[in-house]
């Protein structure tokens, strides 16, 4: 578990947290991010070699959700093996607005290295028009490559963040 001062802290997924985890996504942000019932019950993430089911929690209760993905996916954006993909970063919202996602994202960059030692670099993709979640990736540090995807929605920036 890494966690900090704020009361947010990152833990590997566990089924115990799927009840807490299974929230309503508006429409907006289910376009841009798949629910927890879609990473666990559909595609069943947490049996997939090199895909981790990360929990955010606040004040030790589960209310977010990310996939930490080393299968080939995340050379769609680099060509570095010592990368990992961020994916499908949600909150419960109820608890949008109150710092945790960006707390998480502070976090996210310990809790890789326990994941492999060897991880030097965070990527994803933001989608073009979810613009609140690409200013938030720009403040934590994240480069926008100047390169673009075809997402399941359309056009995303590719991002990067050497740790």
């Amino acid at each position: 578990m890494i966690e900090n001062l704020s009361s947010v802290s990152l833990v590997n997924y566990e089924d115990s947290h799927y009840e807490h985890l299974s929230y309503e996504l508006d429409e907006t942000q289910r376009r841009f991010t798949k629910t927890v019932y879609q990473n666990i019950k559909v595609e069943e993430v947490h049996k997939i070699n090199n895909k981790y089911p990360i929990t955010i929690l606040y004040q030790e209760n589960p209310v977010g959700f990310f996939l930490l993905d080393r299968t080939v996916d995340h050379l769609i954006v680099t060509g570095n093996p010592n990368s990992i993909l961020l994916r499908g970063l949600s909150l419960n919202p109820n608890f949008q607005g109150k710092g945790i996602a960006k707390q998480a994202l502070l976090l996210v960059d310990s809790f890789v290295k326990i994941i492999a030692e060897d991880i030097d670099e965070i990527v994803l993709t933001v989608n073009i028009e979810n613009r609140y979640a690409y200013q938030l990736y720009l403040q934590m540090d994240y480069k926008d490559t100047g390169r673009f995807k075809n997402g399941r929605y359309g056009l995303q920036h590719m991002l990067f963040k050497r740790i």
